[in-house]
């Protein structure tokens, strides 16, 4: 059997050390050129690296845990996209674990991970009250931790989020601007950090166009689920259009479609009648008619920089940060508009 091009080998073609080959596959630094020379070397060798020799010699699964509540989530889909195509660079296998698959609350997959040191490092989508004895099981084993936009304060983990009070500023200067002075938000649940801290943005802002929130409509909701959505528009159908809310900010985009779709089956024109507003930006906010204007969250990025953080930890290079938020922007589209004349 004929052997395989070896580190060596690509090394002297790209005329670099096999350090630096080393470096370029671990996605350590290494400059544009020189990673190019060296990717193109790889690629007209055909040279496979040999990760699980490496793995074993550092004591490493060559693997990533990837704990959400639900998969079935397009928020959580382009997160996965992000920690998915940073993995791959570096040749780091992940496992996927649902703590709802089964429709109750399960955590012995990923319990079993931690027990059987199966991962090198464990990312949280979300973890609330409910993951915090597997965050400190991981913590005790070992095991490098990142929580992407925790509704909890925990001991151990990188923290990456995104600047859920800063956009408020945005999103009121704009409805102010559009003339509007009854203003709705639809939150998901209250023990969700984001969604009051979207909340907390918003009221915040708007006080400073001395506005509020409308009477009876600063509501959080038990899930951020599409059926939220309509239930709350349901109550806006009941609300006299003279007190209803000109304007109604849900604290994500499945919840701000099912509200629009409600409506419109109810003869309500979007914007005419109402101004919509959304959180995260999926794909389908920009198909829906009207398209939805929508706050965009870094999602696929703040799943690549839960990876950068966790590899750190295991290469055990210096932290510079322990909370790294996002910047989110308002994406205006055809859901909004002025506020109707009374």
């Amino acid at each position: 059997m004929a052997r395989g091009p070896d580190i060596a080998e690509v090394a002297r073609h790209a005329r670099v050390s096999k350090s630096t080959v080393s470096r370029v596959i671990n996605g350590g630094y290494a400059s544009a050129e020189v990673r190019a020379r060296v990717a193109k070397v790889i690629r007209k060798l055909g040279y496979t690296p040999w990760t699980t020799a490496r793995n074993f010699s550092l004591g490493r699964a060559g693997c990533f845990g990837l704990v959400v509540f639900d998969t079935q989530s397009e928020w959580v889909t382009q997160i996965l996209g992000g920690i998915e195509e940073e993995l791959t660079a570096r040749h780091i296998s992940l496992l996927v674990g649902s703590l709802f698959l089964r429709g109750t609350f399960d955590a012995s997959t990923v319990t079993s991970w931690i027990r059987e040191r199966r991962v090198d490092g464990l990312i949280f989508v979300c973890p609330g009250r409910r993951e915090r004895a597997l965050v400190e099981a991981a913590r005790k084993a070992q095991v490098a931790v990142s929580l992407i936009a925790p509704d909890e304060m925990f001991r151990g983990g990188l923290v990456v989020r995104s600047d859920n009070l800063g956009v408020g500023r945005d999103i009121a200067a704009y409805l102010n601007e559009l003339g509007h002075r009854r203003i709705a938000f639809v939150g998901g649940p209250e023990d969700s950090l984001d969604s009051r801290q979207r909340c907390e943005g918003l009221e915040t802002a708007l006080a400073t166009y001395k506005l509020k929130l409308a009477p009876g409509h600063r509501l959080f909701m038990p899930r951020y689920h599409v059926d939220e959505g309509v239930a709350y528009a349901k109550k806006w159908l009941r609300t006299s259009r003279l007190r209803a809310p000109t304007a109604v900010v849900l604290a994500n985009d499945i919840m701000a479609l099912g509200f629009m779709r409600t409506l419109q089956a109810h003869g309500v024109s979007i914007p005419k009648d109402v101004s919509v507003i959304g959180f995260d930006d999926i794909p389908a906010a920009g198909l829906y008619f009207p398209a939805l204007t929508t706050v965009r969250q870094e999602m696929r990025t703040m799943g690549a920089e839960a990876c950068h953080a966790i590899m750190a930890v295991l290469d055990q290079r210096k932290v510079e940060k322990p909370v790294h938020e996002f910047p989110m922007k308002l994406v205006v589209r055809e859901s909004t508009g002025p506020a109707p004349k009374s």
